[in-house]
């Protein structure tokens, strides 16, 4: 079996997915429009250092639970496109520039996360439909009802880790 294999140039914000994991097919479940989920996450700051987190609803994935700006990669688009994209929508702001912090292949589907903390417009509910509410959180003092990769990443980007595999 060959491995699919990325990398991310160093300072340049670009990440490279060779073709090879395009044919890949796998259904998940409450994700059955997708075959290979390729998302964008971002992790906005603000200048206190708290967390911009949005109560996810009407997705299918993760209902209830709390997760920054983020979503599914279109055709034709960059994963920092993407990651800008859901900002504005998800969130009504546009990062001004936004860094690659981690990537978390899980199975069937890979999450990139980046982070920002400059940006334009003011934090409001942009999709009621899938948003319910939207908070500032420090990252030390998360409530409970947090999606995992968001803890999972402020571990690794305390770390300065960029990549995070699950097993399972």
């Amino acid at each position: 079996m060959r491995r699919a294999v990325f990398s991310i140039a160093k300072g340049s914000g670009r990440v490279f997915i060779p073709n090879i994991i395009y044919p890949v097919r796998a259904i998940i479940p409450g994700m059955e429009r997708a075959t290979f989920p390729v998302v964008a996450h971002t992790l906005i700051f603000d200048e206190r250092g708290r967390l911009l987190l949005l109560r996810r609803k009407g997705t299918g994935v993760m209902d209830g639970y709390l997760g920054p700006p983020g979503g599914h990669l279109q055709a034709g688009e960059t994963l920092s496109d993407a990651a800008m994209r859901e900002c504005k929508e998800e969130a009504c702001i546009e990062p001004s520039a936004i860094r690659p912090l981690i990537v978390m292949p899980f199975l069937g589907g890979i999450d990139f996360i980046f982070e920002a903390s400059e940006w334009t417009g003011r934090a409001e509910i942009g999709e009621p439909a899938k948003c319910s509410e939207l908070g500032w959180f420090l990252p030390e003092t998360l409530p409970q009802d947090v999606v995992p990769f968001v803890v999972k990443a402020l571990e690794l980007r305390a770390k300065r880790i960029w990549y995070h595999e699950y097993s399972d």
